[in-house]
């Protein structure tokens, strides 16, 4: 299966992880490290206690970065990372 087929399933699928109100703790990011392992491209939700408008791609960005992956797309208050860089 292709990446670019693989961002397109994942993009209309639920969400694999949610990013709670206590941030992006260690403990979220080995998560969200073992998911990228297991599916290589993930859907992540952050709630709207963490996340305003004006922050959600900092916070994208800082997971993107904590976790060695790369930010595919950014929606709203959700995001898509994957290990290796696709174009859309």
């Amino acid at each position: 299966m292709d990446y670019t087929e693989v961002f397109k399933k994942v993009l209309l699928e639920e969400p694999h992880c949610i990013l709670g109100k206590k941030g992006i703790t260690e403990e979220f990011v080995t998560h969200v490290n073992t998911l990228l392992k297991r599916y290589k491209v993930i859907k992540v939700k952050a709630l709207k206690s963490v996340a305003t408008k004006s922050n959600i791609k900092e916070i994208a960005t800082q997971v993107s970065e904590r976790t060695n992956s790369y930010l595919l797309d950014l929606r709203g208050k959700t995001f898509i990372i994957s290990k290796t860089q696709i174009e859309k």
